[in-house]
């Protein structure tokens, strides 16, 4: 059941008549008077930001009053460049104070630095890898506050690789979703789904809503438009679905002045172009409420409550596995070789549940199993394309394409002999074909010795008849030599029949 209320200017109407994983710690508070959560997007002015109305200070001060156990902050943090500069001179003055409960996401403002360095730098520290921004050059993470899983991620695709059906950042959500089941889950990225703003609604996260709906997330974060915006619960093609459906609150109000009044677009329930400051939940172990606070002289006032709704009937869906691999490779033996292990694959079924295969486009074989050897080689590239998929019980399936570099030897070694035996009735015939040499099987010489007064041969095939005269179970030895003159030798015994 959901209730709401609202107290806005004229222009905000209803439209009908009536976040290996990466986990941060997780941020709790008394369930039973629940857990107070602040969001809000679009926040800081900077150097670069002339001429604008910017309200941060007023917008931090409501956040303050709230005492929240969280921020969730919604992207395009710090105008303009999201530069460490202007981080530190600005955005840490007025809402730097919330840092140490801040849980960000990076919007296309914070991409005007490359790789959105200054955005990592201030919440992770100056070239730190992984913090509370989660990792650099993914910027998409999840934790636990107050019992709901929330997943911060990163819809500034271009930067991520991808944010569709089989991306990284996708295949991570679904994994993470499988991992951590919760009676509610919230998400929280930049540009929305959904938008009657300036910008308008966006596909690029569709995949990532999917995703959401199908584990039964209850809410959607967003920033991007300079206004306030509520939809009604949705599927990710933007169909009503109030049973299972996700909520999108759309909060780009954070003190970087609004934007103009548009037409609403399908299932916006409230949309206000008119008031700056910062939506307040409060989660509790099986529902929310929301409260949109303005700062002094702005008036929307928008609040209600609902349930949390689990997903779909009958559960999430299986997903597909995550493969993946690595390479280790060898260049002081003979031969040089690359191994590669599947090891790092997952699947909700877990791990025994896979079974994988690989395959390459230059004419090297087949093979299957978690792990694998390719030798170097003379007759074909030794640097080539590798695809791995794994496949689960269900029959679902991923692939991962990863380039292998066999490497040349770091030196000259000796050479690896080793031969067949193939008797007929009354001869055998030795060959040398499985020998092995770091300068290839064409470097080699070879040479057959016997210790029972058969005469030596040379070269890679021999043949050996059945005599009267010498006995016919012998060993054999078989040398080779490089072009180095370096040698080796193996021995085996032959039975001419």
């Amino acid at each position: 059941m959901v209730f709401a209320a609202v107290t806005l200017a004229a222009c905000a109407r209803p439209d009908a008549p009536t976040e290996v994983r990466s986990m941060l710690p997780s941020a709790d508070a008394s369930p039973a008077a629940g857990t107070v959560v602040v969001a809000v997007g679009d926040i800081v002015c900077g150097a670069d930001t002339a001429g604008k109305l910017c309200v941060d200070e007023e917008t931090a001060a409501l956040t303050a009053q709230s005492n929240p156990t969280a921020v969730l902050a919604l992207g395009d943090l710090q105008y303009e460049d999201g530069a460490y500069s202007d981080y530190m001179t600005y955005y840490d003055q007025s809402w730097g104070a919330f840092k140490s409960i801040t849980y960000p996401v990076p919007g296309n403002h914070e991409y005007h630095t490359s790789g959105a360095s200054g955005y990592f730098d201030y919440f992770n520290g100056v070239g730190v890898a992984t913090g509370r921004a989660g990792t650099r050059g993914k910027g998409y993470y999840s934790t636990n506050i107050g019992g709901w899983h929330v997943v911060m991620l990163n819809n500034n695709c271009n930067g991520v690789g991808g944010c569709g059906v089989g991306s990284p950042q996708e295949q991570w959500l679904r994994a993470d979703l499988a991992a951590n089941p919760a009676a509610c889950t919230l998400a929280a990225w930049h540009i929305p789904r959904f938008s009657s703003g300036d910008h308008g609604s966006n596909p690029n996260s569709t995949a990532l809503w999917q995703a959401l709906y199908e584990f039964g997330a209850d809410v959607v974060l967003v920033g991007h438009d300079h206004n306030y915006e509520r939809f009604a619960p949705q599927t990710a093609q933007g169909n009503r679905d109030d049973a299972y459906g996700i909520r999108e609150f759309v909060v780009g109000t954070g003190g970087e002045e609004l934007k103009p009044e548009s037409v609403p677009v399908p299932h916006s329930e409230v949309h206000d172009y008119t008031s700056m400051g910062v939506l307040r939940l409060t989660l509790h172990a099986d529902s929310y409420a929301w409260r949109f606070v303005s700062i002094p002289g702005h008036t929307l006032a928008d609040t209600g409550s609902t349930q949390c709704h689990g997903p779909p009937t009958g559960g999430p869906p299986p997903t597909p596995p995550v493969a993946n691999y690595a390479i280790t490779c060898q260049s002081a033996v003979n031969p040089a070789s690359c191994s590669l292990d599947a090891a790092s694959s997952t699947d909700d079924g877990g791990f025994n549940n896979l079974t994988f295969s690989w395959a390459n486009t230059v004419g090297r074989p087949v093979k299957t199993g978690p792990v694998i050897k390719y030798l170097i080689s003379k007759s074909q590239p030794n640097v080539f394309p590798v695809t791995l998929t794994a496949s689960d019980a269900g029959g679902l399936t991923n692939s991962i394409t990863k380039t292998v570099s066999i490497p040349v030897p770091t030196t000259n070694l000796p050479p690896v002999p080793a031969f067949t035996v193939s008797c007929a009735s009354i001869s055998c015939t030795l060959d040398a074909a499985p020998s092995t040499d770091d300068g290839g099987f064409a470097n080699l010489t070879f040479a057959w010795t016997n210790a029972v007064g058969r005469p030596p041969k040379t070269g890679q095939v021999a043949k050996f008849l059945r005599s009267v005269t010498y006995p016919n179970t012998f060993n054999v030895t078989l040398t080779a030599t490089d072009g180095a003159g370096l040698t080796a030798s193996v021995t085996q015994q032959v039975t001419i029949p």
